[in-house]
């Protein structure tokens, strides 16, 4: 393993101790020691340090129990320089704009059609929906924003800003980073959705309490993020969590990633419409060619017990369940958090149809130790993930 320069380590403490204030928490300098497993006087250095930068500041004291003078309490300030997120998929785009606290502040969606797959042209979305929540947000110019992160689906060259393969939309190699900066010249980093959701839920989410943790990503594609020991596991090429194109069924359905039988063939949300005509070839659920308009219709529908619909659930909780109990199996988790768009539009009565599943396919002692949960963070967690590691990219000293 290549060691860590100092320079490495100074930086690492720094975004460990910034990541203790995230979701708005105020602690003492004891706190965030404790928290940490650090001295206190290593703590109040790395505090010195990032609230002259402007990124910390006091608020007020605690009082302490053995009595004496209160410790004071600090938190995350909210002020600019801003931090655009964008959540790129193949059915749409958002760019969501925070500020330094890590507060939502504005927020712009483009549609994008499955065919749309042309490299200058997805990239120029982004670029629209970039400058569009930034022009949306008064008083605010390019010139006030530290830098944008954007999700990419499907692997990514985050030091070299290239998709290496976007199965979706058959990208091999494609250089997105200088693309985007052809067109825009704010400073940009690229990651994987499954990254970026399962960061949002370490630090706002369901996951901040947990040291072994999955955050399951839903969508048109599918993937799951591992959270092992505290932390967010990569891999040796940031394609950890590929869990989507593992194979579920030998030589089954056809992927988009030229393989048969994976897990997104079967649980994407392309897959979920397929399971809805088979019960029902003429439902008026179907909106044709609105992958997010169907599902919406389906969650609906399936809230106020439809028949269609539930028979939907439940034919696609099946090899959905099954999925997830091989992640159980495979990395004995404390928590799996589902999460995504599909998931966010069916809320509980999917965990209720999958969990089910999950129990039989599971071994026993690790089903025991997990618990499932349905993701509860508010703003999309994808942006939140990406302007997270903006903030920590091209703000942070």
């Amino acid at each position: 393993m290549r060691p860590r320069l100092s320079g490495d380590l100074r930086r690492a403490n720094r975004v460990e101790v910034m990541r203790s204030f995230y979701g708005g928490r105020t602690l003492t300098r004891g706190d965030v020691a404790a928290q940490l497993g650090v001295s206190v006087a290593t703590v109040g250095t790395i505090i010195g340090e990032l609230t002259a930068a402007g990124l910390l500041e006091e608020t007020q004291s605690a009082r302490s129990a053995a009595g004496g003078r209160p410790a004071s309490r600090l938190r995350m300030r909210a002020a600019a320089p801003y931090l655009v997120g964008v959540d790129l998929a193949e059915t749409h785009v958002i760019a969501e704009i925070f500020d330094q606290a890590m507060t939502r502040v504005g927020h712009f969606q483009l549609p994008v059609a499955p065919t749309d797959d042309d490299p200058d042209s997805v990239v120029g979305h982004v670029v629209d929906t970039v400058q569009g929540v930034i022009a949306a947000l008064d008083g605010v110019s390019a010139a006030d924003v530290a830098g944008v992160g954007v999700s990419l689906p499907g692997q990514v060259d985050r030091e070299g800003g290239v998709s290496i393969h976007a199965p979706n939309w058959g990208w091999h190699g494609v250089p997105f980073k200088s693309l985007f900066q052809k067109r825009c010249d704010l400073p940009v980093l690229l990651d994987n959705p499954l990254k970026a959701i399962t960061l949002a839920e370490m630090m706002f989410g369901e996951a901040g309490d947990h040291d072994d943790s999955v955050v399951v990503n839903l969508g048109t594609g599918v993937g799951l993020g591992v959270v092992a020991e505290g932390r967010l596991l990569r891999g040796r090429t940031n394609s950890a969590g590929e869990w989507g194109h593992t194979v579920l069924v030998a030589d089954g359905r056809p992927c988009h990633c030229g393989s048969r039988g994976c897990v997104e063939a079967y649980i994407g949300a392309a897959a979920l419409l397929d399971l809805l005509t088979e019960v029902d070839p003429d439902s008026p659920l179907l909106v044709p060619g609105d992958q997010a308009a169907t599902v919406a219709r389906l969650a609906e529908a399936a809230a106020r017990a439809d028949p269609v619909a539930v028979a939907t659930l439940e034919r696609f909780a099946r090899p959905l369940g099954m999925a997830l109990a091989n992640a159980v199996n495979m990395l004995n988790p404390e928590l799996l958090v589902v999460g995504g768009w599909v998931s966010a539009a069916f809320g509980e009565p999917l965990l209720a149809a999958v969990e089910p599943v999950v129990k039989e396919f599971s071994l026993t002692v690790p089903y025991d130790a997990v618990t499932l949960a349905a993701s509860r963070i508010a703003d999309n967690p994808v942006s939140l993930g990406m302007a997270v590691l903006a903030f920590e990219t091209f703000v942070l000293p």
